[in-house]
């Protein structure tokens, strides 16, 4: 960690600058310069310099410098053997001294590296800085969204954490997850593809996102058809697909489908393939993502152990094709009548006659149980 709270100060934006980055930097910059170099925290205590041997002690220029606000110059014929010649220009954070940079040598020759030098640092802060505001406040973000998994946040306290986050929001809601498109070979998005999909939506209002279960989250507030159209298109980047919660979610709703979402993406191989599934039209796949074990293969063994890999296979067609004859016959390249006599073959076999919507659905249920146990009759 590149920042830490000043001991004693209630300041939340007091920073202090730590030794692991003003190592780097003389590490990085001294091979390139003919003098020593020395950085300084709030305190003037040295926290990187060429000499290792100075580390932990104070500079009494640098000191000085913090102190007063205005850069210290000591002259060569004013150095002695506590106090050497050189400059000292302190670093300054968001209208506040965070430390100094200081060079050893005539402050005739060493000035003009100083002032660079000190520019360099307080560039590589501001960028620090940034990039750990931005971890806060995903892993703020983060927390909130397993609060709503767990059921444990209120409106009152979803309100008040994305106030504190900076992000205010209000209903109706929306939360939608990014996940690795289908086929994609893997459950979880690359890292460079998070990455990504978190640049795009940073910054856009009523919207806060983060990294969780192998996907990207997005909890959108105020949400209207145009602005959550817009949020969509901005995820719908690379090989990716989009499960969605409800439009306009109250808060209450906004719980169950993170809820929801958790459950499955605890079991993302249970997904449907599309680029796009509302969360409402995974209610099977919701129930048996919950489902035990010993339910499953209790499941399995009675609907479809019995059954080869061929009538699986039209099973699951017919199932996908919403039990259409003429659609499902097409897709598996098969005689209208062939279908037929394999959904008569099955019934006789199962008791499940697939043209009926409750049989239908036992069998869809039978086929994600299979999915739930990486059944290899999943891919059959």
């Amino acid at each position: 960690m590149t920042w830490a709270a000043q001991d004693g100060d209630e300041d939340e934006f007091a920073y202090v600058f730590t030794g692991e980055l003003a190592q780097r930097v003389v590490d990085e910059v001294s091979p390139r310069l003919d003098y020593n170099i020395n950085l300084m925290d709030r305190n003037g205590r040295i926290i990187g310099s060429v000499d290792g041997t100075r580390i932990g002690t104070v500079h009494a220029g640098a000191l000085e410098a913090i102190r007063d606000g205005r850069r210290v110059l000591v002259d060569t014929d004013e150095e002695s053997a506590e106090v050497r010649a050189g400059i000292n220009i302190p670093l300054t954070l968001d209208g506040r001294i965070v430390g100094a940079v200081g060079v050893t040598g005539d402050p005739g020759e060493v000035e003009s590296v100083c002032n660079v030098l000190a520019l360099t640092v307080e560039l590589l802060l501001r960028n620090e800085q940034h990039r750990d505001s931005s971890r806060w406040r995903e892993a703020a973000v983060r927390e909130l969204l397993l609060g709503l998994v767990n059921g444990t946040v209120t409106e009152n306290g979803l309100l008040e954490a994305l106030r504190h986050i900076g992000s205010p929001m209000t209903p109706p809601w929306n939360i939608t997850a990014v996940v690795p498109a289908a086929g994609s070979g893997s459950w979880s998005l690359p890292s460079s593809t998070s990455v990504a999909l978190l640049r795009r939506v940073q910054g856009v209002a009523g919207v806060v996102a983060a990294e969780l279960q192998g996907a990207v989250w997005v909890l959108s507030g105020s949400v209207t058809d145009r602005t959550l159209a817009a949020t969509w298109q901005r995820l719908r980047t690379g090989d990716v697909r989009l499960i969605t919660g409800r439009h306009a979610a109250t808060s209450r709703e906004l719980s169950v489908d993170a809820a929801r979402l958790g459950i499955l993406l605890a079991r993302a191989h249970l997904l449907p393939a599309g680029e796009e599934t509302k969360l409402s039209a995974l209610v099977p796949e919701t129930a048996v993502a919950q489902q035990s074990r010993e339910i499953s293969h209790d499941t399995v063994e009675r609907v479809l152990t019995p059954l080869s890999a061929t009538l699986r296979e039209t099973a699951r067609a017919f199932l996908d094709h919403d039990l259409s004859i003429a659609a499902t016959a097409t897709a598996l390249e098969v005689h209208r009548n062939t279908l037929v006599q394999r959904l008569d073959r099955i019934q006789h076999v199962t008791a499940l006659n697939l043209r009926i919507f409750d049989h239908a659905v036992a069998m869809r249920l039978a086929l994600l149980a299979a999915a739930a146990l990486e059944d290899p009759h999943r891919g059959a």
